[in-house]
């Protein structure tokens, strides 16, 4: 009856750790899926902040350009070499440049703040549903593997029975028995 019992209990006990087996390599490739696609996103989002501030660096450097200070005077240096050209600015001219630049220089900072949260608040709408997803495939699949070698340790025991169930069967030929 051992032998019955063990070679029964290994069939199912196989059938089992195909199953569970079949279930890790499907559990495996999802969680492949969204650990891309979480990687996907943090480069997609880090690209545009990216992006953002070298826009608003831009826009800074364009707003100090065009601020009126220097009137009709070619701020791009092209008569003389220096950014200010030969411009001889007034006491007053350089203070009210000072307080613009520190302006601009105040608002940038502000703004880059702002687009800090923003792309912080974006980040976590974005990634949190993805990194939850993540954890619950990586415990499931944790689950599957002890549950696998339960089932491996099932497998063997049974394997066994039935090999020693095997040797009860056998016949006796030297009489003795």
């Amino acid at each position: 009856m051992g032998f019955l019992s063990g070679a029964y209990g290994k069939l199912m006990a196989g059938k089992y750790l195909r199953s569970l087996q079949h279930r890790e390599t499907m559990v495996q490739a999802r969680l492949r899926r969204v650990t891309k696609e979480v990687g996907q996103m943090e480069k997609y989002l880090t690209r545009m902040e990216k992006q953002v501030n070298a826009n608003m660096q831009r826009q800074y450097q364009m707003n100090m350009m065009s601020t009126g200070i220097f009137g009709n005077h070619d701020f791009f240096g092209n008569n003389g070499g220096s950014p200010l050209g030969n411009v001889q600015l007034t006491d007053a001219q350089r203070q009210d440049f000072m307080v613009m630049s520190q302006y601009m220089q105040n608002q940038m900072m502000q703004a880059q703040n702002v687009w800090a949260q923003e792309f912080d608040m974006i980040r976590e709408s974005m990634l949190t549903p993805l990194k939850d997803e993540e954890d619950s495939i990586q415990t499931e699949l944790d689950s599957i593997k002890s549950q696998i070698q339960l089932a491996q340790a099932e497998y063997d025991a049974k394997k066994e029975e039935e090999k020693a169930g095997a040797k009860n069967i056998a016949p006796d030929y030297t009489g003795q028995g």
